[in-house]
Order: structure tokens, then C-alpha cells, then sequence
């Protein structure tokens, strides 16, 4: 089964974070990035660039800066994982969620969108 795990939050706030909580939040995720090649969990994972930095394109084709969110936090990185069941999945998620100080989503990927 594939999931992906995402975080949400604003760069400003990561940068109003001291020092040491940004340094052990980075060792944490480089660990985790590690761990889970390791084991052959990790699909692929990806740290986005700022939501100001987005393109949104509409219906019509016009282009504006910013993302759409529905949430007040943009996507900010996310991991997809192929693990045996939801609670691996969630095992994971609540291992970054204590390290980021913030709720983190987990979401199955339908397994039939499964492209090469």
C-alpha cells in the first residue's frame, strides 16, 4: 500500500523557530529520509519551495503567483511511502508530527493511478 504523508506550514513560520529546534528538526529529517531507502519504504520525498513561490493556473489558462490552498498552511514537504498497512503509514506520521510541532496528513494513494 502507498501513502503519502504530508506537512503543512508557512516558511516564516519555520524561520521564527530558534536555532536548535530548526537544527534537530533537519537531523530529524535527513534520519527519517535515510531510514526509510533503508528499509525500502520511501517512493519518493519532496520539500517545496515557499507557497508565494506556487503558480496557479485557472480554468481559462491565466497565471497567478501563490497556491491554493484550502487550509490557511500550504503543502510544505510531503514523503510517499509504500509500507504494508495504514498503521506503518501512521507510525511514520506520528514520528514527524512530534518533530514539527504540528498535525501532519496521511493519505492513501489509490493504487490503480499507479503510472510508471
Amino acid at each position: 500500500m502507498r501513502f503519502m504523508i504530508m506537512v503543512f506550514g508557512e516558511r516564516a513560520e519555520l524561520h521564527a523557530k530558534p536555532t536548535e529546534w530548526i537544527e534537530r528538526m533537519v537531523a530529524f529529517m535527513v534520519r527519517l529520509d535515510d531510514e526509510l531507502a533503508q528499509s525500502g519504504e520511501l517512493v519518493y520525498s519532496e520539500v517545496l519551495e515557499a507557497a508565494d513561490a506556487a503558480t496557479l493556473v485557472g480554468r481559462d489558462g491565466a497565471t497567478s503567483r501563490g497556491s491554493f490552498t484550502v487550509s490557511d498552511a500550504p503543502l510544505s514537504r510531503y514523503w510517499v511511502v509504500k509500507v504494508p498497512d495504514e498503521s506503518r503509514a501512521v507510525e511514520i506520521a506520528a514520528s514527524v508530527a512530534a518533530i514539527v510541532e504540528s498535525p501532519v496528513e496521511v493519505r492513501q494513494c489509490m493504487e490503480q493511478s499507479l503510472r510508471p
